[in-house]
């Protein structure tokens, strides 16, 4: 599986790091779970290096893909091994000595956080490759332009890309609030604007709501004389940060 060549070389966590039982002593086992903390917080640093490394063009869907699998399946499995190994310990420990409970309870907490900002950092690698491919492989119009305010037109690369990222119900609901972007004016709760930051000034890139944690990415252009958006891309963009959503954040 793809998330694996990216957990097996900077795994978020490692049962072996909590090598303690029952006949540990008291300080021992804080000394333990505090180093399991601090190779967990380094874990999560190489990991950032390496979901940020530039990559070449041609790499560029493959690591997309990657990305998104390592968000939805490998992290999340990463995080279930880390709270199993750690309710493991603590079922042998902790309940032979109460005292520790509060200790195991902590280092539960920060194995979920840590694996919370993984999620987050995997989802920002992501996006940033998806606005970079919009910006430098633009498509060309798929049908004739949309919308009686607002015009718009699916470039001819987002349908292949929209079934790389998302299911078909979610595709399908996607198609359902881009016909709102046709409307006039444009309904606020689209929460269409413009995309900007290092990296984006001058690629005329926007972002909009796509339904159920889904955003566009929409390129500013002209088709035949006609000011429109050109509809390149659609994927998740999941709020792990509990209400601050990353670069796309509004």
């Amino acid at each position: 599986m793809v998330p694996d060549l990216f957990l097996d070389k900077t795994p978020l966590f490692d049962s072996g790091w909590l090598s303690v039982s029952a006949a540990t002593s008291r300080d021992d086992v804080l000394l333990c779970i505090a180093e399991a903390e601090r190779r967990a917080e380094a874990a999560l640093e190489r990991l950032g290096r390496t979901l940020t490394q530039g990559i070449a063009a041609a790499d560029r869907d493959r690591r997309i893909d990657a990305l998104l699998a390592l968000e939805t399946r490998g992290l999340p499995a990463s995080g279930a091994a880390a709270d199993g190994a750690v309710e493991r310990v603590m079922m042998e420990v902790g309940f032979r000595r109460r005292d520790l409970m509060p200790r195991f309870h902590e280092l539960a907490e920060h194995c979920r956080a840590i694996h919370r900002r993984a999620l987050a950092v995997a989802r920002d690698a992501r996006w940033a490759l998806m606005l970079e491919r919009a910006a430098a492989d633009p498509g060309g119009p798929s049908s004739p332009i949309q919308g009686t305010g607002t015009r718009y037109v699916k470039s001819d690369r987002y349908d292949a890309r929209s079934a790389r990222s998302l299911p078909p119900d979610d595709r399908v609901r996607a198609d359902r609030f881009l016909k709102r972007l046709g409307e006039d004016p444009v309904p606020p709760e689209l929460e269409l604007s413009p995309l900007e930051g290092a990296g984006l000034e001058g690629t005329g890139l926007w972002a909009m709501k796509a339904g159920n944690g889904n955003r566009f990415i929409l390129r500013r252009g002209q088709l035949r004389g006609v000011a429109c958006f050109f509809v390149e891309d659609v994927g998740p963009y999941p709020d792990h940060e509990g209400g601050r959503r990353g670069a796309l954040a509004r």
